[in-house]
């Protein structure tokens, strides 16, 4: 799941109108069927006191740490996509943007252990080359979140 999807879930479904929601939620985290790299929480530390805050209690089940093979997957989509993080470059620090982390966490399973194909949660934008163009690239859809709930067919 991408930063925007997450910002976009606590601004427009907030947890104290939409409770289901975030009970629906809770199990997928802990179902291993909604996943982020590190770098999805280092950004939203910098920008989201209240999601930060939600995220710290899930931080185990929900982010997938920093890893030599992932690290590498995430520089090699770089060198071939420079522009989706706007020509940086990475250093493999908490600054670095979560984007190509993010695509590369999808390439490596290509399925869940459901046996359902991994899919990216983002809020696409109107920028070329961003994550749903690159994440297709290698064969991965993306879909933003409430396609995500209709696809689990949550109901509120």
């Amino acid at each position: 799941m991408d930063t925007s999807s997450l910002i976009c879930l606590s601004q427009k479904y907030p947890e104290n109108i939409f409770e289901t929601l975030y009970i629906n939620i809770d199990k997928s985290i802990h179902n291993d069927i909604i996943k982020a790299p590190y770098r999805v929480f280092a950004e939203i530390k910098k920008r989201d006191d209240f999601l930060y805050k939600w995220l710290k209690k899930y931080k185990n089940p929900f982010l997938i740490n920093m890893n030599e093979p992932l690290i590498k997957s995430a520089f090699s989509i770089i060198n071939k996509f420079p522009e989706l993080i706007k020509n940086k470059g990475l250093e493999n620090t908490e600054d670095d943007p979560a984007d190509p982390y993010l695509i590369a966490t999808a390439i490596k399973p290509k399925e869940r252990l459901d046996n359902e194909p991994v899919k990216i949660i983002t809020e696409k934008g109107l920028k070329k080359n961003h994550i749903p163009d690159i994440a297709e690239k290698y064969g991965i859809t993306s879909i933003n979140i409430l396609e995500f709930f209709t696809e689990m067919k949550w109901k509120f």
